[in-house]
């Protein structure tokens, strides 16, 4: 008889047990449901707003624009080579993503070549890189003059005459240390050629040079020297030297923000103030901070403005960002500076 009790007790207990296990996976089954569904509904959500707010940047953008249908089919074909294809207004706005594309076009369809050029005209781009932003030594053009200043030693002038991933080839001008603009070689006999394997160290140095964008400089060293060419390492520390005074205006005006170069959403915000030099602007959920370089779009009364820029300084407890506008030329500062001097 307490056998029987015994294992009538057991396989209670075994039962429970096992109702126990399986009402415990049929919860975490369950949870595992509600959590992919709230990632899907998410994404979906995201994927709504992205395709929203860059259609609406996109209609934003058209009035300004003089394209047909064939330069729309043309920007769809272009988008479809972005991360996001429902992005299509970075096409219009941001010169690099727009030759990004093209390159990848013309590289399967050659004959578009035409088209292209036609749009990047329409859009308004600079033809030569050297009215864009520098972002890194390697964006630089060739046959551009340099000036490289070592401290204690005569500045070198000298052309970027060649350059690959790792390094840049500056060709000092005249004979290797003949001259004061040539000087003598940093650290080095005039005819020996610098070897870093040799127990040399790199030799520090600045280089400094001007484009249709401003005056810039960055640090960089001397790796090798051979007669009169130095083979100089890239840098992404570019820091733009020219400053200008601007008339500003105070006013209230739709504008569209979003990080230089990357593929998230364009928030819109309000610009509050505006100069030829650079602008004051809502942080939209206090989503940007100081040296963040930032791409602005506005159009006021129908004429489009899209221009980059570095955030300089925050105000009013990150409430207010202040961008310092870069890479723009003379006509499009002075265009801006028109619309500022407005009252």
């Amino acid at each position: 008889m307490l056998s029987a009790l015994t294992r009538l007790l057991d396989s209670q207990r075994a039962t429970e047990l096992i109702d126990f296990i399986l009402i415990f996976a049929l919860l975490l089954a369950l949870a595992m449901l509600i959590l992919f569904l709230l990632v899907l509904f998410r994404n979906r959500r995201l994927q709504r707003e992205i395709r929203e707010s860059s259609s609406e940047l996109y209609y934003f953008l058209l009035p300004t624009l003089a394209l047909d249908g064939k330069d729309h089919q043309l920007i769809k074909h272009l988008a479809e080579f972005l991360p996001f294809p429902q992005q299509k207004h970075r096409i219009m706005v941001n010169p690099r993503i727009f030759d990004f594309c093209a390159r990848r076009l013309l590289a399967v369809r050659p004959e578009k070549q035409g088209a292209v050029t036609d749009l990047r005209s329409k859009l308004g781009f600079p033809q030569r890189a050297e009215d864009l932003l520098p972002g890194s030594t390697r964006d630089l053009p060739l046959d551009m003059p340099v000036i490289l200043v070592r401290k204690g030693s005569p500045p070198l002038r000298g052309t970027l005459i060649a350059k690959d991933e790792s390094s840049l080839s500056v060709e000092i001008q005249g004979k290797a240390g003949e001259g004061p603009a040539a000087g003598p070689a940093p650290g080095t006999a005039p005819d020996v050629p610098f070897d870093p394997s040799a127990g040399q160290a790199a030799i520090p140095v600045s280089v400094y040079f001007q484009n249709r964008a401003g005056f810039f400089g960055f640090p960089t060293r001397i790796t090798v020297r051979e007669e009169r060419v130095y083979r100089l390492e890239h840098s992404d520390k570019i820091k733009r030297y020219q400053r200008r005074r601007y008339t500003r205006r105070q006013l209230r005006l739709p504008v569209f923000i979003q990080p230089y170069g990357g593929t998230s959403t364009p928030l819109k915000t309000v610009l509050i103030e505006l100069s030829g030099g650079g602008a004051s602007l809502q942080n939209p959920d206090r989503a940007f901070t100081i040296d963040q370089q930032v791409e602005l779009s506005f159009a006021p009364q129908g004429e489009k403005f899209h221009v980059l820029g570095r955030i300089v300084r925050l105000s009013k407890r990150g409430r207010v960002v202040h961008v310092e506008f870069q890479a723009l030329d003379e006509a499009e500062r002075e265009r801006i500076g028109r619309l500022a001097a407005k009252r």
